[in-house]
């Protein structure tokens, strides 16, 4: 009997409750499941963007790396995850479990200033759901913060191209990580328009970790793709939205 793939990746989740952090990747001890410079990124637009103890929710927490960042930054944080005991904040941080590919607004009793869901609608069975779920979270005049990988960048094109694959959703990240769902700039921006967002920021973070010696002939189609795109297409590893709920 084939075990169901949602049950596979929800055990990899619980897996990854048990296993200490990569050597680089952890902030003060909590494993990051994500690159790192995400983390530093969100956290920055937070700080710009939010007024001190503005109270954020953070979708898709994992182990509370950002969680505990965003608090040490000034912030009222609330943790939120599929997995509660991945998280490791219990005791100092508010926590709602919640199975985001649902109706996950009608866990809460509170709306807040901002949102951050760092590296988590790519899981997600329907990303205008999810969209909308965040937007119905927020006060008037709140942020979101959002990233997800970057399938527009001409790296992730140009494997496309060869192998029928974006960069980050291979077999592997399908089945162990559970990205299923590829979100292309213009369909995020439109999701977000749909929901009643206003856009302020889109724009990438991140530089392949792939050598170009071991990966230069994808390398060298990424640079005839970037010769003749025209889109203006952002080209870092990781798609950086900021968008706002109007007042």
């Amino acid at each position: 009997m084939v075990q169901d793939s949602g049950q596979l990746i929800l055990d990899s989740y619980r897996a990854a409750a048990r296993t200490d952090s990569i050597s680089g990747r952890n902030y003060k001890g909590l494993t990051i499941h994500a690159l790192p410079v995400i983390h530093e990124a969100v956290a920055a637009a937070a700080v710009r963007e939010l007024e001190q103890g503005a109270e954020v929710l953070d979708i898709a927490s994992g182990s509370g790396a950002l969680c505990l960042r965003l608090n040490d930054s000034g912030f009222k944080v609330t943790g939120c995850d599929l997995v509660p005991e991945n998280f490791r904040l219990h005791e100092t941080l508010p926590f709602v479990e919640a199975n985001l590919n649902l109706p996950f607004s009608e866990r809460f009793s509170k709306t807040y200033d901002a949102i951050t869901a760092t590296e988590i609608i790519e899981h997600i069975e329907n990303p205008r759901h999810f969209v909308r779920q965040c937007f119905a979270l927020l006060k008037p005049g709140g942020t979101l913060i959002l990233t997800t990988p970057n399938i527009d960048s001409a790296l992730s094109r140009a494997l496309w191209i060869r192998t029928g694959t974006f960069k980050w959703f291979e077999k592997s990240f399908y089945a162990r990580d559970g990205h299923i769902t590829p979100v292309p700039a213009f369909v995020l921006r439109a999701a977000l328009d749909e929901a009643g967002f206003e856009t302020i920021e889109l724009t990438s973070v991140g530089e392949s970790e792939e050598s170009f010696l071991s990966w230069w002939k994808l390398h060298a189609f990424a640079w005839l793709i970037r010769k003749l795109d025209q889109s203006g297409i952002p080209q870092g590893e990781i798609l950086f939205v900021v968008a706002r709920k109007p007042k």
